[in-house]
């Protein structure tokens, strides 16, 4: 990367703002030139896609059912107000990066703005960690998500034959190597659509959001928590202190939201950058702290207080269990594999913007 007295030379240059044929705007090309570079990739992502994007990867519901089981050990406070307390951190973080992002729009994202703010003689080495774990957290992510969706996929036939079916650890791994396969092909040969695509992303996971909080109140209307039971009861089901379960509940929505930084690796194919970048991270974290809240708050309210229950649950899902009590069996197979579609989706989104940050 060049110093800060190149840049400027090379923002000077005219074909540096020379924009190829459907490649961008004069004014996106105008941003990345002042950078220092040029524009290269196509700008097929609309303001409202490159927020899709981080809200796909966030796959709210999937998520929290992914988590559950960190969440579940701490009690309804773990679930509801670890949920609000973390996210609105997260919020901040957000914040932060959205001004930055509408600052300095470009694919690396963070590796580039340590370059240009960190001093002379430590910005490559910092650059270099900066950029290769946030690369690794991507395809760590990827690979998280995929197999919480093997695990999903698993528990929705173990479902079907009324828990007489257990997959053994081999038949979890080759679902989950068969969708990191059908992310790495998707990713490659439908990038030309994937902008239209988050579109039917974030439908799909408001369906889901949608269908899951009018149908577990309706199905426990006789079994329903009390609210000191959902903002009030507190439990410990691990050999940690209290405190320290209540903080690790706090996972459940670091690992939900923790993408927001894709927004920021597709920026060089965004349509107007600046406005796309920050409205896209902060609109994502915003509406996940809020439909994660009620979501949360509906779980707690329909979910037995059998915590143990929960997490031993023979389908090896919480929320698959959650799902039983309150709708039975047909019920449970509909919106469970509703949910690992949304999953697979949501591994398809962070494929997308790994690819970018690699790039």
């Amino acid at each position: 990367m060049a110093d800060k007295s190149s840049m400027v030379t090379e923002a000077r240059q005219p074909s540096q703002t020379t924009v190829a044929e459907g490649l961008a705007s004069e004014d996106d090309a105008a941003a990345l030139a002042r950078l220092g570079y040029k524009q290269e990739l196509r700008r097929n992502f609309t303001m409202l896609e490159v927020f899709g994007i981080a809200f796909s990867i966030m796959g709210l519901l999937p998520s929290i059912a992914s988590t559950l089981a960190y969440s579940i050990p701490a009690g309804p406070v773990g679930l509801v107000w670890g949920w609000f307390l973390a996210s609105g951190f997260i919020f901040v973080v957000g914040l932060a990066m959205a001004d930055l992002g509408s600052a300095m729009p470009t694919s690396g994202g963070l590796y580039w703005w340590t370059h240009c703010f960190a001093s002379p003689k430590t910005r490559n080495a910092l650059s270099f960690l900066v950029g290769y774990s946030n690369t690794l957290g991507l395809v760590g992510g990827l690979c998280s998500i995929d197999y919480g969706f093997s695990l999903m996929f698993v528990s929705v036939i173990v479902i079907a034959r009324d828990g007489n079916w257990t997959p053994s650890n081999g038949v979890i791994f080759a679902v989950f190597l068969a969708c990191v396969l059908c992310h790495g092909v998707l990713a490659s040969t439908l990038s030309k659509v994937m902008g239209k695509l988050q579109t039917v992303f974030v439908v799909m996971n408001f369906v889901l959001i949608f269908a899951t909080i009018i149908a577990l109140p309706i199905g426990r209307a006789s079994q329903r928590n009390s609210k000191g039971f959902i903002f009030g009861e507190t439990a410990n089901l691990t050999t940690w202190p209290t405190g320290w379960t209540f903080m690790l509940s706090w996972l459940s929505p670091i690992w939900t939201i923790g993408s927001f930084d894709a927004c920021v690796h597709m920026s060089e194919e965004a349509a107007n950058a600046t406005r796309a970048v920050p409205y896209g991270i902060l609109m994502s974290i915003g509406s996940c702290w809020l439909f994660g809240f009620i979501l949360v708050i509906v779980i707690a309210a329909c979910m037995t207080p059998d915590f143990e229950s929960l997490l031993s649950s023979p389908f090896g899902q919480p929320m698959a269990q959650i799902y039983y009590d309150a709708i039975g069996k047909n019920g449970t197979l509909g919106l469970m594999s509703l949910l690992f579609i949304v999953q697979f989706l949501m591994g398809l989104s962070i494929t997308v913007a790994a690819s970018r940050q690699a790039w």
